[in-house]
């Protein structure tokens, strides 16, 4: 049984006033969708940071950069 959510990244890419980052699971919780990469490996995700694939110029949702879901 799993006690804590996966902590999980997708791809890793570099966004305007972020930099390098990874976009994370939503499972991440308050995490998602981008962290930075130094953030990431401090909280543990998985796949080291190295080994996520990467997408170049990756921009977030409107609403994902607000931090409002999607319906």
């Amino acid at each position: 049984m799993r006690l804590h959510p996966e902590r999980k990244g997708i791809f890793r890419t570099t966004l305007p006033g972020m930099g390098e980052c990874a976009r994370v699971a939503m499972s991440a919780g308050d995490a998602a969708p981008f962290l930075e990469r130094d953030m990431y490996e401090m909280l543990g995700f998985h796949p080291r940071f190295e080994d996520l694939p990467e997408r170049p110029h990756a921009m977030p949702s409107a609403g994902a950069a607000h931090g409002i879901a999607r319906a």
